[in-house]
């Protein structure tokens, strides 16, 4: 019974060494068929071209009229009429307020009358000074009599003068009962109703603005302005063409030019006011909006431009994942300049020719070997497939068979 207790034991302990190798063995076998299993991961590249790009400068700006009226009532009295509408295009001499002309009208009137009793007492006194002028002359009357006549003559003068200004005075309060407007435009909201009692006092009845052509206002700093004019003087100065970025990260349709330069340096910011002009018909520009400035150089110059969704960021800057020719993934810091629609020009890290990266950036990390699908202008993707080396490819048959072989016979293992 010892003896059969001892062989038995022994089995048992064959059993238990061999067990663990057995299963070590097996695991070895699941692990490689399982690496082989996995597909690499798919990314879409493109390739990394040049283009014609114009430097370009942004600043921030900010849209003016380029003609503003404030209306106001220069007279007293009791609104009749407002016969424009609010937020319309309105001619130059348009009537925009009728303030009631009846006060101005009588005072008119009274005016007039009083400068017709000057002009006939003035007529009276002239026609004694040329009597006087002749008794004088006959000695039938003495110079102080011609004097008098002489100094009643030229009062009349003074009354009719002062007459003909208060008529002139009053046909100027009756014309200003009738508000026109000095220029053509926009007109707003009105600060009056028909019935109100309106006058100089009363503020702003209405602004009316020009909105073709619109002005755009920003500032430069003092060096730059400094460095531009040096550039002038020397004839190096660079040639740019106005533009404007809409709120809506829209560029404006049309370009503008630099209207005027200002004369002096805002102490308080070290700036320099510039102004440029530019054509709005459709009245897509209003005044307040704040824009983006663009001077573009009308020069373009050949520069690495690439879609902004290749770019990513982190705490050192911004980078780019790049597929090098062994199909690997490796990250490129990169140094963007400005934006182009969807893309980024890059003024360092990429040069020509290189395969960058686009799509399913998410699925990859560097060092990571990857199947690439090329984007081509149609979008219809090209895909390329990292294929097996010398060694894995037998002689005569295709890599694409080989790898569709490869693949089959790995399903196949046990």
């Amino acid at each position: 019974m010892k003896c059969i207790s001892l062989v038995v034991g022994r089995k048992r302990s064959s059993i238990v060494l061999v067990a663990p190798l057995f299963l070590c063995a097996c695991a070895d076998s699941g692990d490689t068929t399982s690496a082989k299993d996995v597909p690499l991961p798919s990314v879409v590249v493109e390739a990394v071209t040049a283009k014609s790009v114009a430097g370009q400068v942004d600043y921030v700006g900010r849209t003016i009229a380029s003609q503003r009226v404030d209306i106001r009532a220069r007279v007293n009295g009791t609104l009749l009429e407002r016969p424009f509408d609010e937020g319309a295009e309105v001619e130059k001499g348009a009537v925009l307020f009728e303030i009631d002309p009846a006060e101005f009208d009588t005072e008119l009137l009274s005016t007039k009358a009083k400068l017709a009793k000057a002009d006939a007492s003035l007529d009276k006194n002239e026609r004694s000074l040329a009597r006087y002028e002749v008794l004088v002359k006959r000695e039938a009357a003495s110079v102080a009599q011609y004097d008098i006549a002489k100094s009643l003559a030229d009062q009349s003068r003074a009354d009719v003068s002062a007459a003909q200004a208060e008529v002139d005075r009053a046909e100027l309060d009756l014309s200003y009962a009738t508000i026109t407007s000095p220029i053509e435009g926009r007109s707003g909201i009105a600060n009056a109703d028909v019935g109100n009692l309106i006058g100089p006092d009363s503020g702003v009845l209405v602004t009316v603005l020009d909105l073709d052509p619109m002005d755009v206002l920003f500032s430069v700093g003092e060096r730059t302005y400094l460095n531009f004019m040096e550039e002038a003087k020397e004839g190096t100065a660079e040639k740019f063409t106005p533009q404007i970025r809409l709120a809506n990260d829209k560029l404006y349709e049309f370009p503008g030019e630099v209207d005027v330069v200002d004369n002096k340096v805002d102490p308080a910011t070290g700036t320099i006011n510039i102004r440029l002009k530019f054509s709005n018909p459709d009245r897509i520009l209003v005044p307040g909006q704040y824009v983006s400035v663009i001077l573009t150089n009308a020069t373009p110059e050949q520069r690495v431009v690439i879609p902004q969704a290749a770019i990513q960021e982190n705490q050192v800057g911004p980078f780019v994942l790049v597929v090098n020719g062994e199909g690997r993934v490796e990250g490129r810091p990169i140094q963007t300049g400005a934006r182009l629609d969807s893309g980024v020009v890059v003024l360092d890290g990429l040069t020509e020719g290189e395969t960058i990266v686009v799509e399913g950036i998410q699925k990859v990390r560097p060092g990571a070997e990857v199947q690439t699908a090329f984007r081509t202008p149609a979008e219809d993707p090209q895909v390329i497939v990292p294929q097996p080396g010398p060694a894995d490819a037998p002689d005569g048959v295709p890599e694409a068979d080989t790898q569709t072989e490869l693949e089959v016979d790995q399903q196949a293992e046990p």
